[in-house]
């Protein structure tokens, strides 16, 4: 009987333990306003790749310790921009997995940064009869802060470049496409 009685003690202070390393966990949904700036140039002279306002939606994660965290999410953005010095435009849609680190202020507050990877989905568009396509890095990064009350988010996130653009080719300079979003969230 000791011997079940010391086993069980053990057992209860090792899951005691242990539920301090779990994270807490949330999960929910995010939409909102996605600005990209684009400082592409092309080679053919008076062509300007516009920046231009679009959308995004999907899923979002919380993971936390504390007063740290790691915010993960899905998201589908979407935006069109007008391509100056030509007749024509260029779409863009992607899927962005960023993977943030996060540390919480003042108990609503979030300050968020680190890598954000993506897929292109959709890109490209026709101008004056040439076609373009735009091949951006997979790896970029995220910094940005969020606002939770209750079970409601708000949050203001820049997304920028480690490397170049590509736009088949016809560009040059820094060729670097940066998002930065508005959004709001709500965690089931």
């Amino acid at each position: 009987m000791k011997k079940l009685m010391l086993c069980l003690m053990a057992l209860a202070l090792a899951a005691q333990a242990s539920a301090g390393l779990l994270p807490k966990a949330k999960i929910g949904i995010k939409a909102g306003m996605d600005y990209q700036t684009n400082d592409l140039k092309s080679t053919i002279s008076n062509i300007d790749f516009n920046s231009s306002t679009g959308w995004f939606a999907g899923i979002q994660s919380d993971l936390s310790w504390g007063m740290f965290g790691i915010h993960p999410e899905l998201l589908y953005s979407h935006n069109k921009f007008d391509v100056g010095g030509a007749d024509g435009s260029m779409k863009m849609s992607k899927l962005d997995l960023p993977l943030l680190l996060e540390v919480k202020l003042l108990g609503i507050l979030a300050l968020q940064a680190g890598p954000s990877f993506n897929i292109m989905t959709d890109t490209g568009g026709k101008t004056d009869g040439a076609k373009w396509d735009i091949k951006r890095p997979a790896v970029n990064y995220a910094l940005g802060v969020e606002a939770r009350i209750w079970k409601l988010s708000v949050s203001a996130r820049y997304n920028g470049a480690f490397k170049k653009s590509e736009v088949f080719g016809y560009t040059t300079g820094k060729n670097k496409i940066s998002t930065f979003q508005l959004g709001l969230g709500y965690y089931f």
